[in-house]
């Protein structure tokens, strides 16, 4: 006769082989789900939902002791979400052997918000793993794309800037060989014959001033570089005496310089010192007076270090909008990407969006009552909108033809309803060129 511990031991041992446990430890050891992104591309009241696979290989390259099995799901559960991201309804699930690895959600309203993830599912490991949650907005709107230009010589145009005035195009190109062997990031502004004329070499972020006499940009050019950083430096370029002035000097690096809108001041960011701290800073044109607006630590404990880039002027002067890019001992390259704004004669900066994902290169609509910025809401970095006045957020894209870059963005708005963009579209022909896109 069985004593009452055995039967004890006995059952639990039954439980263990019933749920498979006997195995788990083993399974969370060895094995690994690989990481699944997804991207929702918005159609008329239906959404497309297109997913990747991470590939391991890439984990054992950089850290060879490895022994982990990565393997990919059985099967995916569909959540979805109207107007929260904390609702979820499973709608559906989806084999992982689906040759197209995309599939699409119809039935949906136009113009509401919705939230979406993937939960990966495999018997080989206990703990399902969801991917990035992406938003999209159903519409069928159908945005016009044009194209604008592409760089004259055949590379990158990678930021620019426009003027009504003058109806000229300014823009840098990453690669220029401007003499035999030498070649540099330049400048150049568009010609009504189709040859540009070139503004200056070892140079970026050029910004045209109201009337379209005078182009910003900054450059390294001629300055030292020690190893730790390359000095940059903002320079006004005058298109009727063809004469460069250079306002800043030093040791420091200054980037991203902006008119305000009356142009009596610019808008740029400099480091003082350091390159990974680059702050929101003011300088007169005429007196080269400057004021940098916030110099304080972020009170985050968390936070290591942050930088405050691609600055743009509210239409009323009042605010200078910003990408915030900060650093945590988790993220120290590339950082975490925001938006901020501060008052342009100072105060404390305040974040314009609370949602997580990349947030960045802000600019505010000629009527002040839109920003335009790229996100990764939808699963892929692209332009998204937010209007002020019904506090609802716009998604223009309804393709994945243009890539952007957090890195070296820029957006502008034409007029309230048209924002011109530099992005890569294989599609175009390659490279990084000039488009436009109607906004509803």
């Amino acid at each position: 006769m069985k004593t009452s511990s055995q039967i004890i031991l006995v059952f639990l041992c039954f439980l263990v082989s019933y749920s498979g446990c006997e195995k788990t430890e083993d399974y969370n050891d060895k094995y690994a789900l690989v990481t699944t992104s997804i991207v929702a591309t918005r159609k008329n009241a239906s959404v497309s939902v297109t997913w990747s696979i991470f590939n391991p290989d890439w984990l054992y390259i950089y850290n060879p002791n490895d022994n982990t099995e990565y393997v990919n799901p059985d099967y995916y559960e569909v959540y979805l979400s109207k107007n929260t991201s904390d609702n979820w309804e499973m709608i559906r699930t989806i084999d992982y052997s689906n040759a197209n690895n995309s599939f699409i959600i119809t039935g949906l309203t136009n113009n509401e918000t919705y939230y979406l993830h993937l939960k990966a599912i495999s018997g080989k490991v206990k703990n399902d793993k969801s991917t990035n949650i992406a938003m999209f907005i159903p519409s069928a709107y159908k945005p016009t794309y044009s194209f604008i230009m592409k760089d004259y010589y055949g590379h990158d145009l990678y930021s620019f800037d426009r003027n009504d005035s003058n109806n000229k195009i300014v823009y840098a190109t990453k690669y220029y060989e401007f003499k035999p062997n030498y070649a540099a990031a330049s400048i150049f502004i568009s010609e009504s014959n189709n040859k540009p004329r070139l503004v200056d070499t070892f140079c970026w972020f050029p910004d045209f001033n109201n009337n379209g006499t005078k182009i910003l940009y900054s450059s390294d050019k001629g300055e030292i570089f020690d190893d730790i950083i390359r000095p940059e430096h903002i320079a006004i370029y005058d298109l009727n005496t063809n004469k460069i002035t250079r306002i800043t000097s030093g040791y420091s690096v200054n980037r991203y310089p902006v008119w305000s809108p009356d142009n009596s001041l610019i808008a740029f960011s400099s480091s003082e010192e350091s390159d990974q701290s680059l702050r929101i800073t003011i300088i007169n044109p005429e007196t080269h007076e400057y004021k940098m607006l916030q110099t304080g630590s972020d009170p985050s404990q968390d936070i290591i270090g942050y930088s405050q880039e691609n600055p743009a002027w509210s239409s009323d002067g009042k605010y200078i909008y910003y990408t915030h890019r900060y650093y945590t001992n988790n993220n120290i390259n590339p950082g975490y990407f925001d938006i901020y704004r501060i008052k342009s004669d100072g105060g404390t900066p305040e974040s314009v969006f609370d949602f997580d994902g990349i947030k960045c290169s802000p600019i505010i609509s000629p009527d002040n009552s839109r920003i335009a910025f790229l996100s990764d809401l939808k699963g892929k970095l692209q332009i998204w909108v937010y209007d002020f006045k019904d506090s609802k957020y716009y998604q223009p894209f309804d393709t994945n033809v243009y890539n952007f870059s957090e890195y070296w963005p820029r957006i502008i708005w034409k007029d309230n309803n048209t924002i011109w963009f530099a992005a890569y579209s294989e599609e175009k022909g390659g490279d990084d060129s000039l488009f436009s896109i109607s906004i509803e």
